[in-house]
């Protein structure tokens, strides 16, 4: 960790996923190994030996090629290229050869070199392409241990490293070794000690040294001094909410589950988080596991035991010492909103709500703004519910709010601290030096021994310690052995041989639902029908559901029914097959829930069970005494849509959304809470899948209802900032509209469309939206939306440098507005495009009106996202100012005016769920920085405008983002980064048609070229 001129700690390294490559054979061959870009000419570097398996002589008459696969990371792209032998030490051993690629890598992508010589006890990341099951491509963790000599029989021009790693496996050969503290790759893995499961070294690896790079034939430059990091962005702060918000008086731990009365094992798990929370210099530690290993008992145990701990310097210390903990459960309630709604009720001890800040990042930073005020605990449970799960994305969270949220957690200046358990590594963290990975093995033969007799299992100690070596040591494949011996053979370990031999061979969730399937055989019907009951909600639920499931067998429940169910229960919780939480509430591991929900759907009985689960919830939202407020409130009504589609009542499900979600034109949860992540979850229903791209279920394929939901889809997807998916189901609303007749609405859903492929940068796709924009238009024979229409045609031709076209439409539109509406002027985004067109072709003060003009009616309205717009538009016209004063004191008055236009719209765009303004008021922020000789601040702004811009797809926005860091770089000195973003600006620019883009970024490029 380290601080920048401005004192800000800089405390992101270098991500290994975007330096490391594939190495395959050529045409999608198979995965040989892996590489590290480590020039942008297109040079990488991998083991030789990568390439000899393969069947490829580094020393053949012709230079053997292989096929390079960079995958996608943050906002650069995935791409793969050939790339050839280049250069190896023909007559030494080393293991290592550098390859070319065909073309440059982006600078961005290129790790940076230095000697593991001062390396020694470091601790290191990587990554690689090892197989895992079905994962391929791999975080890596360990300590970089120091040189070595050389192996006998080799000559080396460079001794190797040894490494101290139990993450090393076959397929990283030629992976990255990251120096953590001195942030350098140091060297490439290379080896690893084969010890055939023996314990004795067997987490002994190798790596070459990256110094070897600097002898021919290689003849590179390394770093000597280590590379400072990156400065990660902390949360904004509202003053004037941070006031009002008072400390919680008691932990929240109603969704952890109840604590054990008695622990077996983990102990030295349990250290490794306990060294991790008192370190300061770490914010964030993630348990990573399979599925089952028992990473939420862990984390439950932990609090249990750091919560003693701090009584006892409490009582010893007299002064309160005891951090206030927060757990939450991914697994049970996965969306963004609810987490972010329920963690800053909590934070601010009730006094600020969703409301009050505007959409998920204001939440996210405001929580974050709030951890300094004490020491707070978060567990966060079962990420992986809301991490991708698949591709070159897999690991990252999927809402950017709640992935700036973890990154803020990651940034210094609190002494909170954050435990995350998933099944996938937190790939969002793992450039961060604050946050830490720690693997949950499984459990040591000792272990599985003592659980195994915890839970009743009676034999020898040998013979239970052969059953826990034979299942691998997994918590809950043991759990579930114990169960199916006591229920059925009074606990004796000998029985376990009537269940099916363990495959080592098949995957960890088959081999659960082989000991489920010899469990349920031994289950009485009342079990059975509790555990397919319960299978079907994806929530904890009170016992009263207990009388739901009852009610599936009998129109009232018999006390008798009632007793045999109760004791049931008893055992199915003695068991550890249903789980308790601290609220006293039930569940099932997801696992297990899965076994009995699949074979619900065999049994054909999944309608009736979310039926009568869709009439629990509604029975619980009947019964609050007050109207919902929160997401809190809305939770039962927002299940009870997910059981009424899953049970086929999709009208119903469309009914509750629009009557009691929605609350009809109020949009309580969609403009008074902005909680579109939990809208879109809730129409991911009503699709097959929960893919979008299908058609949605409606009642006999209604037009009117589907039109809506495919809008409303749309328009969730949109202020999520996810462009892309958005387009598609527009343009089927489009159609669904124009099918009944109703053309306004479809022109106001083409309207949409044709923004955002504006936005998108696809002006071919948006001159063909906009001639059906004119369409409907006549069709509905509304003049306003023929004015939408000129407006939106007159952005694309200004895109396309077209000014005077663009001033022809514009001038129609004008004329209509004065024919046709109240105000004689063009507003909102209309007039946001105009008055942009108006300072591109020279006429300052008509654009300096026409904004103003536009800023009062926006004001009027509530149109809080085009005020921003309209603010950004007066500042530039004030740097234009600046730029031609004459007089120091008009220069200083029109910066000044600038600064302030730029903050209050950057204030206003971190309060609403529109990412492109927010983008916008970055790059003007950006552009008065760079003026102001602040080229720290500028990068800053421009880096974060550049990614939101590329993982939204606003590619006009990415221009504009490469356009300023080229003139960034320019000031700062670094040529070949400039040329670097101008010339990938330029190329954008040019293949999305945007002609004023690549004319500005050709002009930079000339200034550029008279540098050199």
């Amino acid at each position: 960790m380290t601080h920048d001129a401005r004192g800000t700690l800089q405390v992101r390294l270098q991500n290994v996923r975007l330096m490391t490559a594939r190495i395959a054979l050529p045409d999608g061959g198979p995965t040989l190994g892996t590489g590290v870009a480590i020039a942008r000419q297109g040079l990488i570097v991998t083991c030789r030996h990568v390439l000899e398996a393969g069947g490829l002589a580094v020393h053949g008459h012709r230079p053997p090629q292989v096929e390079v696969v960079f995958p996608a990371v943050d906002h650069y792209p995935a791409f793969t290229c050939r790339a050839e032998v280049a250069a190896y030490t023909f007559d030494k051993d080393d293991d290592l050869v550098c390859l070319r690629a065909e073309a440059p890598l982006p600078s961005g992508r290129v790790a940076v070199l230095g000697d593991a010589a001062a390396s020694e006890w470091n601790e290191f990341i990587s990554y690689g392409y090892r197989r895992l099951g079905k994962y391929h491509g791999l975080f890596a963790q360990g300590t970089i241990m120091g040189e070595i000599e050389a192996p006998e029989g080799h000559t080396l021009l460079k001794e190797p490293i040894q490494l101290r790693s139990s993450d090393v496996a076959e397929g990283m050969s030629g992976a990255p070794v990251l120096d953590r503290k001195r942030n350098l790759v140091v060297g490439m893995v290379s080896e690893k000690w084969g010890s055939d499961g023996a314990a004795e070294d067997r987490d002994t690896a190798w790596a070459v040294n990256a110094h070897l790079v600097t002898f021919p034939p290689f003849s590179l430059v390394i770093r000597e001094d280590p590379l400072p990091m990156l400065h990660a962005e902390p949360p904004h702060m509202d003053e004037a909410l941070l006031r009002r918000a008072l400390p919680p008086s008691s932990d929240r731990l109603d969704d952890a589950p109840g604590p054990l009365a008695q622990w077996v094992g983990r102990e030295s798990l349990l250290a490794e988080v306990d060294r991790g929370a008192e370190d300061p210099e770490t914010l964030v530690l993630s348990l990573v596991g399979f599925g089952g290993e028992g990473k939420t008992s862990i984390a439950r145990q932990w609090i249990e035991r750091r919560r003693s701990v701090w009584r006892e310097r409490e009582r010893a210390e007299g002064t309160p010492q005891q951090p206030r903990v927060f757990w939450w459960s991914f697994a049970e309630r996965h969306g963004a909103d609810d987490f972010l709604e329920a963690a800053l009720d909590f934070i601010s001890g009730g006094r600020i709500s969703a409301e009050d800040c505007g959409d998920g990042r204001a939440r996210a930073e405001l929580v974050a703004s709030l951890l300094h005020t004490r020491p707070y605990l978060f567990v966060l449970d079962g990420l992986e519910a809301v991490q991708e799960q698949r591709g070159d994305q897999y690991g990252t969270v999927v809402s950017p709010d709640l992935r700036d949220f973890l990154t803020f957690f990651a940034t210094p200046g609190h002494s909170s601290f954050c435990l995350i358990t998933s099944r996938a590594p937190a790939v969002d963290l793992i450039a961060f030096v604050t946050h830490r990975q720690v693997e949950v093995p499984s459990l040591t033969v000792v272990a599985g021994r003592e659980l195994l007799c915890l839970l009743g299992v009676r034999g020898s100690d040998a013979a239970l310690e052969r059953v826990a070596q034979q299942w691998g040591g997994h918590a809950l494949t043991l759990s579930l052995i114990a169960a199916y011996l006591v229920k059925r053979y009074a606990g004796d370990v000998r029985r376990v041989s009537t269940l099916p031999r363990p495959d080592p061979d098949l995957p960890r969730g088959e081999l659960v639902r082989r000991i489920l399937s010899q469990y349920d055989a031994c289950l009485s019907d009342t079990e059975r029908v509790l555990l397919t009951g319960f299978s079907v909600f994806r929530t904890p639920v009170d016992e009263d559901a207990l009388g739901a499931v009852l009610t599936r067998q009998s129109d009232s429940a018999d006390p008798e029914l009632v007793r045999a169910h109760a004791v049931a229960l008893v055992h199915l919780v003695d068991a550890r097959v249903v789980q308790r939480d601290q609220g006293g509430r039930l569940s099932l591991h997801p696992l297990v829930r899965d076994y009995y929900y699949k074979r619900a759907v065999d049994g054909q009985e999944t309608a009736r069970l979310h039926a009568w689960a869709k009439n629990y919830y509604l029975r619980l939202a009947d019964s609050q005494s007050e109207p919902p407020t929160t997401l809190e409130d809305l939770a039962p009504l927002i299940e009870a849509v997910h059981h009424a589609c899953r049970s086929g009542a999709h009208a119903e499900a469309y009914t509750l959304i629009t009557d009691r979600l929605y609350v009809g034109d109020r949009g309580l949860i969609t403009r008074v809470l902005n909680a579109y992540d939990m809208v879109l979850a809730c129409f991911a229903d009503f699709f097959p899948r929960g893919d979008f791209r299908r058609e949605p279920h409606t009642v006999s394929s209604d037009p009117a209802m589907r039109g809506w939901v495919l809008h409303e889809v749309a328009t969730s997807l949109q202020m999520l900032g996810r462009l892309w998916e958005a387009v598609e189901p527009l343009r089927r609303a489009e159609a669904a509209f124009r099918a009944l007749g109703r053309y306004h609405q479809a022109a106001v859903s083409c309207q949409n469309r044709t923004e955002l492929h504006l936005a998108l940068g696809q002006l071919a796709k948006a001159q063909e939206a906009i001639g059906d924009a004119f369409d409907l238009a006549a069709r509905a024979g509304d003049q306003e939306d023929v004015l939408v229409a000129e407006t939106l045609r007159g952005a694309l031709l200004h895109h396309r440098s077209e000014h005077d076209e663009a001033e022809q439409a514009f001038t129609s539109a004008l004329a209509l507005a004065r024919q046709f509406t109240p105000l004689p002027v063009l507003y909102s985004r209309s007039g946001v495009y105009y008055a942009e067109h108006l300072r591109a072709t020279g006429q300052a003060a008509a654009a300096r009106k026409a904004h103003e003009a536009n800023l009062r009616v926006c004001r009027r309205t509530g149109w809080v996202a085009d005020e921003a717009l309209c603010l950004i538009g007066l500042g530039e016209l004030a740097l234009d100012q600046a730029a031609d004063a004459a007089e120091e004191s008009d220069r200083a008055a029109a910066l000044q005016e600038a600064a302030d236009r730029f903050e209050t719209a950057y204030v206003i765009a971190r309060g609403i769920t529109r990412r492109e303004v927010l983008i916008a008021s970055l790059l003007a922020r950006c552009r008065l920085a760079s003026i102001a000789g602040q080229p720290t601040a500028a990068r800053g702004d421009a880096d974060q405008a550049l990614a939101m811009a590329l993982s939204g797809g606003y590619r006009i926005a990415e221009v504009e983002a490469r356009i300023a860091l080229t003139r960034i770089y320019q000031d700062m000195g670094d040529e070949e980064a400039a040329w670097d973003e101008i010339s990938r600006a330029t190329e954008t620019a040019r293949e999305i048609g945007y002609r004023q883009g690549e004319e500005a970024a050709l002009a930079l490029e000339d200034s550029l070229g008279e540098g050199v």
